[in-house]
């Protein structure tokens, strides 16, 4: 914090432009966050059913929620917003109940449930609207959430006395496809998933979030350097905080004053030696993706190389010098396994059977490059030398 404060005098800001802490005051309606929230809002307007906003982790689902709170009208509705862990039904009831401010120690579930239906009842006489919204939703077991569903029962003159947005993470979705969710289902009446920003929308988050805090210069970060701003967390708000938070701390003690790519690519690649870095993931994920899209057959063979031939006579690609340092050739290596070995074990099985009849099993060397089915293409071919073999032995016994 101390830090943080450092460059908030340095840059004249009057908060910390990207501190972690959801705050209504500085909510950066994206496209995906404007659809999430008018999603909020009509349910509101329908005063019933479920609304359901999903989002992977960071992406500013908490940030809707309490901005939708804050909106609203205190004289008319009372909305308390729950954070779940994993609970039982009983559990959740007596959370409810704490968090509306009723008693909720000690007492049973059937207790509880008469209690908080009289509150409903009162809050209805006087003319208000009760909306609860339950966080981090996909923590809670299955018959937990159709607790919440039991919940909706209590009406007056077929109207909802109380109305539930449920909030969490993508895995939720799964819990809802399950079959026992079938009745919750049809009482959703809208639903949508928060994705990350686009590249654009990064541009305009980190721009939008420093004149929130007091930043009254020109542009801070050339485009560059945002795009890899963008590139590096994935455009996920959270990550983008963290990263930029660290960035200006940076910018203050190296007296920056304008933002390149090769300052963005410095307090990278200082993060990423740190465990809790918002972008290692990222690193691991590229590296991840880089790995799967090299091919195993990936030989650099040029007209002159020759070809040997494979099982059924299929042309294979002889193996190069560019293949030596393949992680499956060093396998290989580990097992003394060689295609040169391999020929010679199958042509020393065949010759310890002298036949009456002449039977020629043909033998063609096998060199391959592909390295990751070469065990299979093994025991393939001594499978069927073993058949030849046997068959020959039967041919023998007929005859003698």
């Amino acid at each position: 914090m101390y830090q943080t404060s450092m460059y908030k005098e340095y840059y004249k800001l009057r908060d910390n432009p990207f501190q972690m802490t959801p705050d209504p005051r500085i909510f950066f309606a994206s496209k995906g966050h404007k659809r999430a929230l008018s999603y909020l809002q009509y349910g509101l307007s329908q005063g019933e059913g479920f609304i359901v906003v999903t989002g992977d982790i960071g992406t500013g689902k908490t940030t809707i929620v309490k901005n939708l709170i804050a909106g609203l009208d205190h004289q008319t509705y009372i909305a308390k917003q729950l954070v779940t862990t994993h609970l039982g039904e009983h559990d959740l009831m007596e959370m409810i109940c704490e968090s509306f401010e009723l008693i909720s120690r000690g007492l049973t579930k059937a207790a509880l449930l008469n209690q908080f239906k009289a509150f409903l009842n009162s809050a209805h006489k006087l003319g208000r609207r009760v909306v609860l919204v339950v966080d981090e939703v996909q923590n809670l077991p299955t018959k937990t959430v159709e607790e919440l569903r039991m919940l909706s029962n209590f009406q007056i003159d077929n109207k909802p006395l109380i109305q539930s947005f449920l909030v969490g993470q993508k895995e939720f979705i799964t819990t809802l496809q399950d079959s026992s969710m079938e009745q919750l289902r049809q009482r959703v009446i809208a639903s949508c998933h928060l994705g990350p920003l686009k590249e654009h929308e990064t541009n305009l988050y980190v721009n939008y979030r420093l004149k929130a805090a007091g930043w009254a210069g020109g542009p801070l970060f050339d485009d560059a350097a945002l795009k890899l701003v963008h590139k590096l967390t994935e455009g996920v708000p959270r990550r983008i905080n963290v990263f930029c938070d660290r960035i200006l701390l940076f910018g203050y003690l190296e007296e920056i004053s304008f933002f390149t790519i090769e300052h963005i690519q410095t307090v990278a690649d200082e993060l990423a030696e740190e465990i809790t870095s918002p972008l290692k993931l990222h690193e691991e994920k590229e590296a991840t993706q880089i790995l799967r899209q090299v091919p195993p057959n990936n030989i650099n063979r040029t007209a002159k190389q020759p070809a040997a031939a494979g099982m059924n006579g299929q042309v294979l690609p002889m193996a190069t010098s560019a293949d030596a340092s393949h992680p499956k050739v060093e396998e290989l290596k580990k097992k003394n396994v060689s295609a040169a070995n391999i020929t010679g074990l199958t042509e020393t099985k065949i010759s310890q059977c002298k036949p009456v009849e002449k039977k020629v099993i043909s033998v063609n060397p096998v060199l391959s490059s592909d390295f990751v089915d070469i065990e299979d293409t093994i025991k393939d071919f001594e499978s069927r030398v073993e058949k030849e073999i046997e068959s020959f032995k039967k041919s023998l016994d007929k005859k003698f």
